[in-house]
């Protein structure tokens, strides 16, 4: 009796170990599914049923399903992020937009400044190039004369104002051959104007630095006799030669002459306008 109870107290810790082994070896292959029944009486070592042949290959089939998940996840492409966790993966393909969309603006951006910054330039150069019908109608007349290079600055202002300028030049200095000069320099007055500055040049006439810096000064002077003034005519205009006050006055020859020679050439660029 003693021996018989010494026999099972063996068998059934040699039971317990061994299902303690299955129970191992059902989780390192992870196929927990399989349920291994031990039976209570009797058995060898191994004690138990036998697993059947279709429960086997259930087994296998679910291993080998198992093995092809994990060798998908291990694969890594190059678009994908690897190994990262997804909620640190949505943060870097957040991150990685945000930097794509910057780079984008800041692109359009210089793209746009640049573009601007040509169609200014392109728009600058049209300007210079294209010319209006007055200033080629000036540069006809006064071509070969230093006055010629003011023709675009008269061309500019007032069509009024412009043909003043022109005949006013011509009676004046010969468009610029009869001139003022500073230590031998051009005085850029082709219209003997008179008014009190730093640089006076030959006759009491005004010097000025440049020709447009010239005809801005006179046109400025002719813009305040026409519109404040209403003097709209050759006629009226005498008074840039002999002063207020002579215009209603009889004229003697000088005057007249002026009167005929200013007429003419402002006609002259009325055809123009």
């Amino acid at each position: 009796m003693v021996k018989n109870k010494h026999k099972n107290k063996k068998t059934k810790h040699a039971k317990k170990i061994q299902k303690k082994v299955l129970k191992r070896k059902a989780k390192n292959k992870k196929h927990k599914s399989v349920v291994l029944k031990i039976s209570a009486r009797g058995g060898s070592a191994l004690g138990g049923k036998k697993i059947s042949v279709k429960q086997k290959k259930k087994v296998k089939v679910k291993i080998k399903r198992r093995k092809k998940i994990k060798s998908k996840k291990k694969r890594v492409t190059i678009l994908s992020l690897g190994n990262i966790q997804p909620s640190r993966g949505r943060i870097l393909a957040l991150i990685i937009s945000i930097i794509f969309m910057t780079t984008g603006m800041v692109f359009t951006s210089v793209f746009n400044i640049i573009n601007d910054q040509s169609g200014k330039v392109a728009g600058a150069s049209t300007e210079v190039k294209i010319e209006s019908k007055l200033e080629k109608g000036i540069k006809k007349m006064v071509k070969g004369y230093p006055i010629e290079k003011m023709a675009p600055y008269i061309a500019k202002k007032d069509p009024q104002t412009a043909a003043f300028l022109v005949a006013i030049a011509k009676k004046e200095s010969n468009w610029g051959k009869r001139r003022p000069v500073l230590n031998g320099e051009d005085c850029y007055n082709y219209w003997g104007f008179r008014l009190k500055a730093e640089r006076m040049g030959s006759g009491g006439h005004t010097c000025f630095d440049s020709p447009k810096e010239a005809v801005d000064a006179v046109a400025n002077r002719l813009d305040e006799l026409i519109q404040e003034e209403k003097i709209n005519s050759p006629n009226e205009m005498v008074v840039w030669k002999c002063g207020y006050g002579c215009q209603d006055a009889e004229k003697d020859k000088s005057e007249l002459k002026w009167i005929k020679d200013v007429g003419y050439y402002y006609n002259e660029v009325e055809r123009y306008l």
